[in-house]
């Protein structure tokens, strides 16, 4: 509840400072993400379940509204496909994965340190909402041993999470257009499984992404 009310007056702070002299901008996303699925209860397993370096892609669009030269809102959707793999034991055969995908909806403030120049320092921050679209795992029942088979989990998971978001990188600007490279991290903020279907020695599990980097192309409308 805390959350979401941060989230209303966060909202409602950007909607009073934002003024008509302002313009819109609007583009689309790439980005090589590394991916986590933090949980200490996994952690605590040490040989018998390793994590391994995860990564994969997420794209989607922007829409932003520049209220002044320096700052700007900014939301739009993402395809996140995320997750986490495992190393058991040493034994190649029995390491396994957890694969999610989610929509990502964003809702940003930009800074940008030199509007009026060709390069400019970028930095944004904010909360996102993440929907879930799919669960695939191929440890039993989720919290379980390795199966070898890849099945459907989503309901273990919970259909939506909070995340806070924070960015850093620079942009180029040509024209109307201007490029963004961003090194860009979310953090999750809330349980991503469902509580009522864990052990009950089983901890908080939050999801982690870090993009590496994010690719934006952004025109003004």
């Amino acid at each position: 509840m805390r959350l979401m009310m941060s989230f209303v007056v966060f909202v409602l702070f950007l909607n009073n400072t934002i003024s008509q002299s302002g313009s819109w901008f609007a583009g689309a996303n790439l980005s090589y993400q590394n991916s986590w699925i933090l949980n200490q209860t996994d952690s605590d397993e040490g040989g018998l379940l390793d994590y391994d370096v995860t990564f994969h892609p997420a794209f989607g669009l922007d829409l932003g509204y520049h209220f002044n030269p320096h700052f700007a809102i900014q939301s739009g959707i993402i395809y996140s496909i995320q997750g986490q793999n495992y190393k058991t034991a040493n034994i190649e055969d029995a390491n396994y994965k957890t694969h999610l995908t989610y929509l990502k909806i964003p809702l940003l403030l930009n800074y940008l340190s030199k509007p009026e120049s060709r390069y400019s320092l970028v930095l944004q921050g904010g909360f996102q909402f993440s929907l879930l679209n799919q669960a695939e795992s191929s440890r039993e029942d989720v919290f379980g041993f390795y199966d070898a088979a890849l099945v459907d989990v989503k309901s273990y998971y919970e259909n939506s999470s909070i995340d806070l978001v924070i960015g850093l990188g620079a942009q180029y600007r040509f024209g109307m257009q201007a490029l963004r490279l961003m090194i860009r991290a979310d953090f999750g903020l809330t349980d991503i499984e469902v509580t009522e279907k864990k052990p009950g020695f089983r901890n908080v599990s939050t999801n982690a992404t870090l993009g590496l980097p994010m690719l934006s192309y952004l025109i003004k409308i």
